[in-house]
């Protein structure tokens, strides 16, 4: 397949990844049009194709935390307010005055919501669309006040979460988690982890599983516990409570876990620590406990925050599952939920994502049908082998037929966006080979 101004993607899958170039955010519509003009669509109503009056409408961004510290002002935490822009007005065109659109997330424990609205420009949107049938929402049902410059957490809040309620939605057999046994026990760093009996229930927001159509919006960054997040990653974000999410399993492999390496002794050390003084001792204990972990020369690897973490991959599997295939009270629909997505490269990140990214400024969008076949596009971008990446090699698998057709095939394209830098539990091992 080929594309204009060289930056197509060629590949023999049925909904090929497109990537396109967007330049900065301010000629973001131009942009975006342009990229729906060389798809073919309708220009007065590019989304018709897949969205008709009467729908319902998600828009899941990335709205991960509020900016802090080296993020402020650099565009690189959360979906850039332009392209929900764009999408939104799309969407409402192809309703035609008949249907709903709703914008939702579930950004961190630790987001200060009001504090983000002001950076994200979610405020002005939320009085530009007041007489649009356009609703936003932050599906959270509880808020931490947590101390940016140190994660300590200073006490926890509930929130009303999703109007519409929550479906706890039990995978069963079906669950990329259920090889581990009913009995296994799984980690949440920041959060009050629960176990995982019998069931791999999982609490989605409502709102998102009475969607006809989901406009996935990620933001490409590199991440501590996936390696890359991008289409897939994002979907970690429509449930409710995040403490029902397994993200690693507590110790290193040695016995069972994977929370971090067998020989990593500071790491070791750590775990019990961070859980003992993290909300019980004073601040100032806290930060001189993290001062002398960060300034020992073996690196701190926690909370599966390394390239063999086996557990949080599955977990994103799971709920991209759901996203894709089951309605409100968790039952099966007749037929897969379309996902189309549109990924926010303009500025990616890079090192230590997705908290504390350092800006990447890529200037590219990726579009695609199949959330699978982008982010192997997105990993291909980013210098980065999709092989050695278990949230993406694993797409290969016979239970990701449920949502991806994806079938190993690497994109080719005529250029990336440039080495990304990985973060430190995944450098060195995820690379791709530099061609001579």
């Amino acid at each position: 397949m080929a594309t204009g101004l060289g930056l197509g993607i060629v590949s023999a899958v049925a909904s090929p990844a497109v990537v396109w170039p967007a330049p900065d955010y301010g000629t973001v519509e131009a942009s975006v049009r342009d990229l729906f003009g060389f798809l073919g669509l309708d220009p007065a109503n590019p989304l018709g194709r897949w969205i008709r009056p009467g729908m319902t409408v998600v828009l899941k961004p990335n709205w991960v935390k509020h900016e802090f510290g080296s993020t402020v002002g650099r565009n690189v935490l959360f979906t850039h307010a332009s392209l929900v822009r764009v999408l939104i007005d799309a969407a409402l065109r192809a309703l035609s005055g008949d249907g709903r659109v709703y914008v939702a997330d579930a950004p961190l424990q630790g987001s200060d919501f009001a504090r983000f609205r002001r950076q994200s420009g979610l405020a002005e949107m939320e009085k530009d669309y007041a007489r649009a049938p356009v609703a936003f929402l932050d599906l959270r049902q509880q808020w931490a006040e947590i101390d940016d410059a140190s994660s300590y957490v200073r006490g926890v809040h509930p929130l009303a979460g999703d109007p519409n309620g929550y479906s706890l939605v039990d995978l069963g057999a079906r669950s990329r988690l259920m090889c581990f046994g009913v009995n296994a026990r799984f980690g949440v760093t920041d959060y009050n982890a629960r176990q995982s009996q019998s069931r791999h229930g999982y609490p989605v927001s409502n709102t998102v599983l009475s969607a006809d159509v989901i406009l996935n919006i990620p933001k490409l960054k590199t991440h501590m516990k996936t390696g890359m997040t991008g289409a897939l990653k994002n979907f970690v974000g429509i449930i409710g409570s995040k403490d029902f999410l397994p993200h690693f399993r507590p110790g290193s492999p040695r016995v069972g876990g994977d929370e971090y390496p067998d020989k990593n002794w500071l790491s070791h050390a750590a775990s019990p620590a961070r859980k003992l003084l993290q909300t019980r001792a004073p601040l100032w204990m806290w930060k001189l406990a993290r001062a002398g972990a960060q300034a020992a020369s073996s690196p701190l690897i926690h909370g599966g925050g390394w390239h063999g973490n086996d557990t949080l991959w599955r977990t994103v599997h799971d709920l991209v599952d759901i996203a894709r295939n089951y309605d409100v009270g968790g039952f099966l629909r007749s037929q897969p939920r379309t996902i189309l997505t549109l990924v926010d490269a303009i500025v990616a990140g890079e090192d230590c994502g997705p908290l504390k990214p350092r800006p990447k400024p890529c200037g590219l969008l990726v579009w695609g049908e199949d959330p699978g076949m982008v982010d192997v596009t997105c990993a291909t971008l980013m210098g980065f082998d999709w092989r050695k990446i278990p949230l993406l090699s694993h797409l290969c698998d016979a239970q990701a037929r449920a949502f991806t057709e994806f079938r190993g095939e690497t994109p080719t394209m005529p250029g990336s966006a440039g080495q990304f830098e990985a973060p430190v539990g995944w450098a060195g091992e995820i690379e791709a080979a530099r061609k001579e």
